[in-house]
């Protein structure tokens, strides 16, 4: 699936090339080849300089800070980590902590409430404040913006954002990616958003991550987060449930999570041209095969796991969804 809005590619807005281009003049660093020689480019162009510059300015402010940038593997593992939560709130708590690992490199996030708001907040630990720095704590930023909105499927749409930095200018002109208001000077960098998305599931599937993480958190143009249909929504749940050897939910319980009645949630799911039957068959379906192929677990472990009465019952439903017993399937998948 792909991970984001397909469409028109959105122009890159004025002033931002020619912004990292006087940036990595001021700090003396070499000019990437992917600028060209103007002030303006495509947004497959900007993608390129964009994360050739911060990567530039990142190793240049981590050195003044005494330890190397965190790594872009690691970027990449904290976003696998996250995937394996339920819900946006466990989602952040989870990139804190394993922030707190990768301490001081990977600076310190925290999770408040305030008023109907959630407040995140990223304090990048840095011993002094300069232009790069700034660029590079607000690429962190929007990271984790964009992040925690692909997680639960729909944009995070933030009410406020905060910058540990006294210079508002020097933000500019990347403020307007976040389409809210901005403090400068605070003690940290953060935003605010509706407080009732920490309890939002995280609908993303693990063979969704790698084309999300394709350029990812250089691709800032032209690439809004995908907004989740309902269906793939109570999909994301049911896996979630049955990689975490809970319970799956029934249809009621579904409901009173969207809010929404029963009739309700049928027609929702009838447009998408699904319903919670099939859903709740391919769910299972979808994860006994991963079990099938990636596991040493015993059929019986598989059956228990996936809610079965008796590992009679879990044959009996592997044959009618693929016409092969279990262990015939393990054999040839692994052949």
């Amino acid at each position: 699936m792909n991970a984001h809005i397909p469409g028109n590619p959105v122009p890159v807005p004025h002033g931002m090339v020619q912004r990292l281009l006087d940036e990595l003049k001021r700090q003396g660093v070499e000019v990437p080849p992917a600028a060209g020689a103007s002030g303006h480019a495509p947004p497959a162009r900007f993608t390129a300089l964009y994360r050739a510059a911060i990567e530039r300015l990142e190793a240049l402010v981590a050195k003044g800070n005494g330890h190397p940038p965190m790594r872009k593997q690691e970027v990449d593992l904290l976003c696998r980590c996250v995937l394996s939560s339920q819900t946006l709130r466990e989602a952040i708590r989870c990139a804190a902590d394993f922030c707190a690992m990768l301490y001081p490199r990977a600076g310190a996030l925290s999770l408040g409430q305030s008023a109907g708001q959630a407040v995140f907040r990223m304090d990048s630990l840095r011993r002094a404040n300069s232009s790069a720095a700034c660029l590079v704590d607000l690429t962190g930023l929007f990271f984790y913006m964009q992040l925690f909105g692909w997680l639960v499927g729909q944009p995070l749409r933030p009410t406020h954002v905060y910058l540990a930095h006294p210079r508002r200018e020097d933000a500019m002109p990347f403020l307007g990616l976040f389409h809210a208001a901005v403090t400068s000077g605070a003690q940290t960098y953060g935003f605010e958003f509706d407080e009732a998305l920490l309890e939002r599931p995280v609908v993303r599937q693990a063979a969704e991550l790698d084309a999300f993480l394709e350029d990812f958190p250089y691709r800032l143009i032209g690439a809004p987060v995908e907004v989740v249909s309902l269906s793939q929504q109570v999909r994301g749940i049911l896996h979630a449930a049955l990689v975490h050897g809970a319970r799956l939910p029934t249809l009621a319980e579904l409901a009173m999570r969207f809010d929404v009645s029963e009739p309700t949630l049928r027609r929702r799911l009838a447009a998408d041209g699904s319903s919670y039957r099939v859903l709740r068959e391919h769910s299972l379906q979808e994860y006994a095969e991963q079990c099938l192929c990636t596991t040493n677990w015993s059929v019986g472990r598989i059956a228990e796991q996936l809610g079965f009465a008796s590992e009679e019952a879990f044959r009996r439903a592997f044959q009618r969804w693929t016409g092969h017993a279990p262990t015939r399937f393990r054999r040839e998948s692994r052949g």
